[in-house]
């Protein structure tokens, strides 16, 4: 007779495309082990998780916040402030632990609510969460929850960790969560701008534009962008690295859009979006100490000089570190990786 297989609980963070392309690499994972119950907690999300993994059970925690409250500002430095004093987060609480207790799930994959890993931890539940880069020491809720964890993964070479991150122990490091490495494409003359802030946009057009080089842009919000008709404009794209032609891109940093270009071997240029922790930034700094990427700060892109300057750093970048960070992140070795974790923990 078949042995029935475990449940797990696969929740999906909702800030972000990265988090949902990160699941839909690691959920078929984790369903070789186990029966998988997506898990999300806004409802404006739900179909977006729906529509990338269908045919999975999918549920959505109820809003922790007032009806018409809206979620206030956060430091990020302070112990559970992303839980209001209200009746509602109560009611959060409350069904999230009857879940637990209507099925007998092995364990949870937290994608870096600490919330959760907290809760889980709590009601008796293994916990794999996902580390959040840069700097979480300040944020008692974050360290908390890491020490809950029975262990973290994380989606990035052990290279671009922060120094000194005190929980390296207990973390498997993925590296780049890409498929197969594309064959180099053809690299053509020209820059490319994959960034959602329109000033970098604009001011890296400011500046490059005068020099009669090709401008080629990836953003979400054309409204903003003040030389739609002087550049190659593309909203939407299904995958960066095919309409990625030119051998120099600005770009943020987010852990999908490095892993990507680095995978099809261009020289970035990063400009960090501001992010909890400073993820971006620690990530961005991290690629320039290893001549693997030129880091530019969003304060500099108002001097044309320096993004020009950014260009010509560009020469100092070490292909081979590049190839060491791929190598890293290899699909056979972080597919392998992860399900050690799930069968460690969960099994």
């Amino acid at each position: 007779m078949k042995q029935q297989q475990p449940n797990v609980l696969f929740y999906v963070h909702h800030h972000g495309k990265g988090h949902l392309a990160r699941a839909q690499h690691l959920v078929p994972l984790v369903e070789k082990y186990a029966t998988v119950t997506l898990l999300t907690a806004h409802e404006d999300f739900a179909d977006s998780v729906g529509n990338a993994l269908p045919k999975r059970k999918l549920i959505t925690l109820p809003t922790k916040w007032p009806k018409g409250s809206g979620q206030p500002p956060r430091s990020f430095n302070a112990a559970f402030e992303g839980i209001p004093f209200a009746p509602q987060a109560s009611t959060r609480a409350a069904f999230f632990h009857n879940l637990l207790t209507d099925v007998n799930y092995a364990g949870l994959i937290s994608d870096v609510s600490a919330e959760l890993t907290i809760y889980a931890r709590g009601a008796g539940l293994p916990v794999l969460m996902q580390r959040h880069s840069g700097d979480i020491s300040g944020d008692p809720t974050q360290v908390f929850a890491y020490h809950c964890a029975n262990a973290l993964y994380a989606p990035y070479p052990a290279q671009l960790e922060v120094d000194d991150f005190p929980f390296s122990s207990k973390t498997t490091f993925l590296g780049n969560l890409t498929p197969a490495r594309k064959e180099k494409t053809v690299k053509r003359n020209g820059v490319t701008i994959v960034h959602n802030d329109c000033e970098v946009v604009n001011a890296v057009c400011d500046a490059i534009l005068p020099t009669d080089m090709p401008i080629t842009v990836i953003s979400s919000d054309p409204s903003r962008l003040r030389h739609l008709n002087d550049i190659d404009y593309f909203r939407h794209v299904a995958d960066i690295s095919s309409h990625v032609e030119t051998g120099l891109v600005f770009c943020s940093a987010g852990n999908n859009t490095l892993c990507e270009l680095l995978a099809i071997d261009r020289k970035l240029i990063v400009v960090p979006e501001p992010r909890p922790y400073e993820e971006q930034s620690a990530k961005a700094l991290k690629l320039a100490n290893l001549n693997a990427a030129v880091y530019l700060p969003k304060s500099s892109i108002s001097k044309t000089s320096d993004i020009l300057n950014a260009i010509v750093q560009t020469r100092t970048i070490e292909p081979s570190v590049i190839a060491s960070l791929l190598h890293d992140g290899a699909p056979s070795q972080w597919h392998h990786a992860f399900e050690i974790l799930i069968r460690e923990h969960f099994l």
